[in-house]
């Protein structure tokens, strides 16, 4: 009966099996999921605990609900008191709260309350990262925290996260990488984050990457513009994005498999190929 309840819990960490007289007692972090003692498997319920009857993996994911449950608010309550645990227990909501929209929306509303306002921060970009996907408000809300000198840091560290969690590339936000993507022809969110850009930054579109004859030496060359174009030549010589010179990002339409073409264009000293999702970004 151990094993059963042992493999019922698997996946549910963190776990902790504790010996008790006749058996052990399966804990989730720090709280009782489950027990075997004598032969006997007993589970938690609401308002107690029951013995295990009928099928042990339903019963076991029940337990599991019902603890996490009874955590979910109790973390909630020791953020809302300003507890010592309050930073531990955001961070538990992060990694646990099944409703992530409440999750959000709290975290949200925690970014103004000075206490716990750049933790909040930093775990909007947690969720985004964990769930690849953030209500609408959560970006314009970070964007406007950019305007805070105490949290430009973390906000902008956060996203950065959201960002690359939820778009496979980012074309609107001047000097960001990739500095060429290959994507397929009419590719809807190429069209979607083309229509974010706002001027002087600027994406050229180029079509029919697929009948070019030297796709490295082309690509290479797009990379060089962007670098002319973005970058400033300091006292030594070295080249330093420049933050008032205005962005510039290619788009190069392939009609092929775009994944074939990352050995072509990957090279270690001087240019970088990755694959993401449907697309090929380089810079």
């Amino acid at each position: 009966m151990i094993d059963e309840v042992r493999a019922a819990l698997a996946g549910y960490g963190p776990l902790r099996e504790v010996e008790v007289p006749g058996g052990v007692v399966f804990e989730w972090d720090g709280d009782a999921v489950a027990s075997v003692q004598n032969g006997v498997a007993r589970v938690r319920v609401e308002g107690g605990w029951a013995t295990v009857t009928g099928d042990v993996e339903a019963a076991v994911l029940l337990a599991c609900r019902v603890v996490l449950a009874e955590c979910v608010e109790g973390w909630h309550e020791e953020i809302w008191a300003l507890g010592p645990g309050a930073h531990q227990a955001l961070l538990a909501l992060v990694r646990h709260d099944p409703d992530r929209e409440q999750l959000q929306r709290l975290l949200l509303d925690l970014t103004r309350r000075p206490e716990l306002r750049q933790l909040a921060v930093t775990c909007l970009g947690h969720v985004g990262r964990i769930d690849r996907a953030v209500l609408p408000e959560v970006v314009p809300r970070l964007e406007e925290l950019l305007d805070d000198p105490d949290l430009r840091g973390v906000a902008e560290d956060a996203l950065g996260d959201v960002e690359s969690a939820i778009h496979p590339f980012t074309l609107w936000r001047r000097h960001s990488v990739p500095w060429v993507v290959i994507a397929p022809p009419g590719d809807a969110e190429v069209a979607r984050q083309c229509a974010l850009v706002e001027a002087p930054d600027e994406v050229v579109v180029i079509p029919h990457g697929e009948a070019l004859p030297s796709l490295y030496e082309y690509v290479r060359g797009l990379c060089e513009r962007v670098v002319e174009r973005t970058h400033t030549v300091d006292e030594d010589g070295c080249r330093l994005s420049d933050p008032a010179k205005p962005g510039l990002h290619f788009v190069l339409e392939h009609d092929g498999d775009i994944a074939a073409l990352q050995p072509l264009l990957e090279h270690e000293e001087d240019q970088t190929a990755v694959v993401e999702g449907r697309y090929l970004l380089v810079w």
